[in-house]
Parts: C-alpha cells; structure tokens; sequence
C-alpha cells in the first residue's frame, strides 16, 4: 500500500491527488491520509470536495503501523531501543522523481509539482476538476456564486487574460525567503506586453488575495488601451476564482501551484501561458514548467 499525505492549499491538494490517481492507474494500491497534513495548518482544510471528488482514505491503524507511530508504551519503549521503523519518504527536492512510481509499502510526503507525476491521467484530471463538475455537484453550498457567474460570461465572449497575483502569506518573511523578489512588477508588465503584441484589444482579469493593493497597483496599468478588471469572488471560495482563470483565453501566472492549475485546465488550444523563468529561489524547480508555457524574465 502506498499512502500520499495531502496538505497545503488546494492547488497543492490537486497535485497530491493527481499523483494518487496516476499510482491507482498503475495498478497500486493507494490510499489518501487527509488528516495529518492540517493538524498544524490551521488556515488550510481539504478541499477537493468542491468537485466532488472522494478517495479511498487511510485509517488511522493503517497511518500508524506505516509509519511505525504507535503511542503505546510498549512501541514506545522498542523504538527506543531498536530505532523506528518509519517507512515514509519526504520529498527531499522539487525535480521529478520516477523512482517512487517503483516503491510500494510507503507513506508520501510532498508536493510533487510536475505534469511528469500524471502524464497518464491527464484528461480524467481535466475533466475532474472541471467547471461542468462543479456545476453538478450535488452540495449547492458548491455553487458558483451569482457573482462569479458574471464574471464568467464576459472572459467566455471576449479574448480574456488572468493575471494572478500571489500575496498573503507570500509576503511573510519564511515565505519571501523562498518566494519573494520573482514575480516582480518587471516580471508582469514584461508578460503584459508580449500578451498585448499579438492580442491587442485582450482583456485582463486580475485575481488576487489583497484587493485593496490590486486596485492600486493596477492604476499603472489603466493609461493604455487594455481593460484591466479585478475579479473579487466570495470569501472562502477560491476554487471559484481557480475556475474562473481557467476559463480565461490567456494566462500570466504567478508562482503558485494554484494558476498553474488554472492554466493547465484551460482548454484553448492557442492559449499563452506567461510564466515567471523562476520558481523558487534556491531550487532546482525546472520540471513544474509544462512545454506550453512561456517564461518570462522577472528582473530589470
């Protein structure tokens, strides 16, 4: 059995599960842990059942002989004699790592940001965590917003572009440390133009987690011909603003499994996908790029 711990945001859940619905294609028994990742993580909850997606879920038996964590005293008391047998594994760098798809009898932990982890389920992914899903979803709390709605009817009619652009807790310093200084204003104004070039009357929606700074920022932006329109969607529902830039025609992405996601789903076929050259800083993160996105440089 192999168990895939979920945790982080739901961009992050999308890739934990896309690497869950790869394994089970192989033939492997797998199953989800949906609980540990968030014990700590009190902003974060799991979040795929918007799509209504389900899947198998390890019990906590299950959790504790894989990672050899009993509490009892008398495991307490081998462990400290003979060591733990802990057979997990921590994704220990950001570069594709094939060899997991060879293990079996293991507890997974990380991120595994690459297309490389689902070549094979890409278009049951696609059709996952679709609008269409959602709109059949059985929970009416899963509902696109009458809001949303409007918004989604005009980046349908026009030649619409999202601009996604990460701050909140992008802006703590332990996040700045490994995210700061890349998606700079340089690094949007640079895929702003070269959207422009062969789309001149595009359309841009911009989707933020600080709307009070976007409507300021974005005044740079306004003295052209471009519409530039800052998308707001409800409070605890960002999996509507995921799906609402995946409808756009074009996408500049942030440095955020959350656009990456979006822009993966995006289904036009000539669609420009602008991308900051660096991911993270002090990382090798070359395989989260897919051979439909356009780097972008960040710096002056």
């Amino acid at each position: 059995m192999i168990i895939i711990q979920m945790m982080g945001g739901l961009g992050n859940q999308m890739f934990q599960y896309a690497l869950y619905r790869q394994l089970i294609s192989m033939g492997k028994e797998v199953k989800m842990d949906d609980r540990a990742g968030f014990v700590e993580d009190m902003q974060r909850d799991p979040e795929l059942g918007v799509f209504g997606i389900d899947y198998e879920r390890a019990s906590r038996k299950e959790i504790i002989k894989m990672r050899d964590s009993s509490p009892a005293l008398t495991a307490k008391v081998r462990r400290k004699l003979f060591g733990r047998h802990n057979n997990s594994y921590f994704e220990e760098n950001k570069c594709f790592q094939s060899k997991i798809f060879d293990w079996d009898n293991i507890y997974l932990e990380g991120y595994w940001q690459s297309e490389k982890y689902f070549q094979d389920v890409g278009d049951e992914l696609r059709q996952e965590f679709s609008l269409e899903r959602l709109k059949n979803s059985p929970d009416k709390n899963f509902k696109l917003s009458e809001q949303s709605q409007s918004y989604l009817l005009k980046i349908e009619q026009t030649q619409s572009v999202s601009i996604h652009v990460r701050r909140g807790d992008y802006l703590l310093p332990q996040n700045q440390e490994l995210f700061g200084s890349i998606c700079t204003d340089h690094y949007y104004e640079r895929a702003i133009k070269a959207v422009v070039e062969r789309y001149p009357y595009c359309i841009f929606y911009v989707f933020t987690n600080d709307e009070e700074w976007s409507l300021e920022w974005l005044e740079k932006f306004t003295g052209g011909k471009n519409k530039f329109i800052n998308v707001e969607v409800p409070e605890h529902k960002d999996y509507e603003a995921l799906l609402l830039m995946s409808r756009c025609k074009n996408n500049i992405l942030a440095n955020s499994s959350f656009s990456w996601w979006a822009s993966y789903l995006n289904d036009n076929p000539s669609k420009m996908v602008m991308a900051p050259e660096k991911w993270m800083n002090g990382w090798d993160c070359s395989d989260i790029y897919r051979s439909d996105m356009i780097k972008v440089k960040c710096e002056i």
